[in-house]
């Protein structure tokens, strides 16, 4: 039977490990630019995202307040045109009264 020893166990795993560190560093010669450069463009397309979502959070604002003062103004025709009618029909009423008497 062929039985590992620890010390050979211990001299595999530092070499494993020693073989990682150079891949790591290929990786890095290989690709760093690579993905320095995608981490950048992704970072701006995050940033250019959040200042959209700002922007369309602060134009939602905007037309929600717009929206609020249109039905004000909205109300205050309806009761200026209820009252303009309320007017009418009571000065109606009056003419009324009027030719009855008359």
């Amino acid at each position: 039977m062929n039985a590992t020893s620890l010390d050979e166990l211990r001299a595999k795993t530092v070499t494993d490990g020693l073989e990682e560190e150079k891949m790591e560093q290929i990786r890095q010669l290989l690709l760093g630019d690579h993905l320095a450069h995608a981490e950048s463009r992704i970072n701006g397309l995050e940033k250019r995202i959040s200042e959209l979502e700002l922007r369309l959070q602060q134009r939602f604002d905007a037309i929600a307040a717009r929206i609020e003062a249109m039905g004000g103004e909205m109300e205050s025709d309806r009761r200026s045109s209820f009252d303009e009618l309320s007017r009418a029909v009571q000065e109606l009423g009056r003419d009324i009264q009027k030719l009855g008497k008359g």
